[in-house]
């Protein structure tokens, strides 16, 4: 078993669900139950259900590895029961030790302080992560790769929005939004693209950005669409801060929505637009709860009726409360009385987000690219940007060793394309084609 963990950490396999943490790290825990997220719930994003339904065993053999691995004694597949015909053909794999636990069809199921209260009815408590209570959360694409034993170089993304007809497939990390996009026929002249999924993604200003371990897709709307707007308004923390002091009401709405806080997390959005808008000091006022938020978007996308930012005002206390050192010392949670009634459905998300004009689809396809120049990201991971092992002037095969991890929080990065390596740079490595 130690073999396998020395292999998927020289595999450079990291979370593909976004976060991107090194999954050898996550497996020197010893949990008594894995939970693979198949909870899928970004709108119009669909390529981890797909990569189920057209590797299902590849996916399962992952999975029972990793429960061999860890010692787990219960393995819980968590899995949107909207998909009826997947459910059935997985209950094959069902056994003493896997079980498959249908879940609604809401935002953020796939978060997964939620998923493991789905999954098991275990409270994770604020600031904690799933091993406090006995669990391991890993994505459908990371067990994906961790079965297909080989240097991760390749990324399973779905297209959709504006496009002819969305779909999902694989390309080798590295590859431009620019290449990618130009194979597809976008049906709107003046576009934007958001990167990642609506809700927790980003809005791209440049199409030269390449896709990395991390990414999970690529949305494109039309340039003035509401998701874009709202991405452009709150592009600084100046503007979240300028407009929370001049417009917020204090109507609580983006702490009754927050799921967090649902779950008896003392995540309270609406204190941050508070303390946003009375302070005066150098240093602003906090309110330790919000360390906690999982920054799902739903209070300003969802749930704020003045369309305001209270997740980038949450994100800032966050980020200066974790830079203080400071974290929830009170006494333990206990879920909300109303969790059960305020979930938040996928079909009224999108009704919100004004994207019920799309197709909701993203079929598997086989999409061959070949592109002439792949940029390869150092840092593709949570932790330290990966140290380069070649050199300009090189030829390199695909699947070779580019970089190597600087420490145990980080991860190496392979070969995409076999060709000439064109430039290094702290950021990145290029490779030409030949």
């Amino acid at each position: 078993m130690q073999h396998l963990l020395e292999t998927i950490r020289k595999n450079g396999v990291v979370g593909a669900g976004g976060a991107g943490f090194p999954t050898a790290v996550k497996l020197e825990s010893k949990p008594d139950t894995v939970i693979m997220n198949a909870a899928e719930c970004e709108p119009l994003l669909h390529k981890d259900i797909q990569l189920l339904i057209h590797h299902s065993e590849e996916i399962l053999s992952g999975f029972q590895k990793i429960l061999d691995l860890t010692g787990a004694r219960t393995g819980i597949i968590g899995l949107k029961e909207k998909h009826k015909s997947l459910l059935k053909r997985l209950k094959s794999f069902e056994n003493d030790q896997i079980r498959i636990v249908p879940i609604g069809d809401f935002y953020p199921a796939g978060d997964e302080v939620t998923l493991v209260y789905l999954a098991t009815g275990r409270l994770i408590q604020p600031g904690q992560l799933p091993g406090s209570v006995g669990c391991l959360v890993q994505n459908v694409e990371t067990l994906y790769n961790i079965a297909l034993n080989q240097p991760v170089v390749d990324k399973c993304i779905t297209v959709g929005g504006a496009v002819d007809n969305p779909c999902s497939f694989i390309v080798p990390i590295g590859t431009s939004y620019h290449d990618i996009l130009k194979e597809l026929q976008i049906t709107i002249a003046n576009f934007s693209v958001i990167s990642n999924g609506l809700m927790m993604g980003r809005l791209e200003n440049d199409l030269d950005t390449v896709v990395s371990k991390r990414t999970g897709g690529i949305i494109v709307l039309p340039a003035d669409h509401y998701c874009v707007q709202m991405y452009e308004r709150y592009d600084t923390e100046e503007q979240t801060i300028r407009l929370a002091k001049a417009a917020c009401d204090q109507c609580n709405f983006c702490t009754e929505f927050c799921p967090r806080y649902l779950l008896g997390q003392p995540v309270r959005p609406e204190t941050a637009m508070r303390n946003r808008m009375f302070s005066t000091q150098e240093e602003p006022a906090l309110s330790i709860g919000n360390t906690a938020c999982c920054e799902c978007n739903l209070c300003t996308l969802y749930a704020c009726p003045e369309g305001l930012d209270p997740k980038g005002a949450t994100v800032l206390e966050k980020r200066n409360l974790l830079q203080k050192k400071l974290r929830w010392e009170g006494l333990p949670r206990q879920i909300h009385p109303m969790f059960d009634y305020r979930r938040v459905p996928t079909k009224k998300l999108m009704q919100r987000l004004d994207i019920l004009k799309f197709k909701d689809e993203g079929p598997l396809i086989t999409f061959n690219m070949t592109p002439s120049v792949v940029s390869i990201p150092l840092q593709q991971h949570t932790g330290k940007p990966a140290v380069p092992v070649v050199k300009e002037g090189e030829t390199v095969e695909r699947y070779q060793l580019l970089a190597e991890a600087d420490g145990r929080i980080s991860a190496p990065v392979h070969a995409s394309i076999s060709g000439r390596i064109v430039t290094i740079d702290s950021e990145k490595i290029v490779i030409e084609r030949e």
